[in-house]
């Protein structure tokens, strides 16, 4: 098909090239101020609920099973690029594994991305007062968590690296280099 119309670009009868649309359109000038206009802030619950419902609905139902629990407790938000994968694809295999998709990073768990989180949303994360800690990981945790049967370690998948939060091992790596330099963030 892609072939037949590219060969036909100067037939006139090919509708990509040859089409009359322009002059049978009838075009209006806005006088707004060129965004989209609102009757006010309303409420958005109904709305988001409304969506929230028909998202869900489009996800396959979890499996009974031995992956269907790994990733229970976890909610997962995507942002940005992912690679090897796609966004659709990612949410499916998330919930399959028990886990739940936010459309939103609030309340999330985990962040998964491929790329480096922008410095705004990084402050955020690391400076913000929020109830649990969330792991900015890549999606190999997903997919290598589903793998070993059991919700691997974040640390080896993380994006993020705090470098004030220290285990006892590095504190350890630490105190044996005296006249090594500390590293301030």
């Amino acid at each position: 098909l892609t072939k037949h119309l590219l060969n036909t670009l100067a037939d006139e009868s090919n509708p990509i090239t040859h089409s009359d649309i322009y002059q049978r359109s009838d075009f209006v000038n806005s006088m707004a101020t060129g965004h989209q206009r609102s009757d006010g802030r309303g409420n958005h619950k109904p709305y988001l609920a409304s969506r929230s419902k028909k998202l869900a609905e489009q996800l396959p139902e979890q499996d009974s099973n031995h992956e269907a629990g790994v990733l229970r407790g976890v909610r997962v938000y995507i942002d940005g690029y992912l690679a090897n994968s796609t966004d659709i694809e990612m949410k499916r295999i998330v919930k399959l594994a028990g886990g739940e998709v936010l459309y939103a990073a609030s309340g999330a768990t985990h962040i998964l991305t491929s790329q480096q989180l922008s410095g705004a949303k990084t402050q955020k994360i690391l400076s913000g007062k929020v109830r649990s800690i969330v792991h900015v990981v890549r999606p190999e945790w997903i997919t290598d968590s589903i793998d070993a049967g059991k919700r691997l370690s974040e640390r080896s998948y993380s994006l993020l690296h705090n470098k004030t939060n220290k285990n006892l091992s590095d504190m350890l790596k630490a105190s044996s280099t005296p006249d090594a330099p500390i590293e301030l963030d």
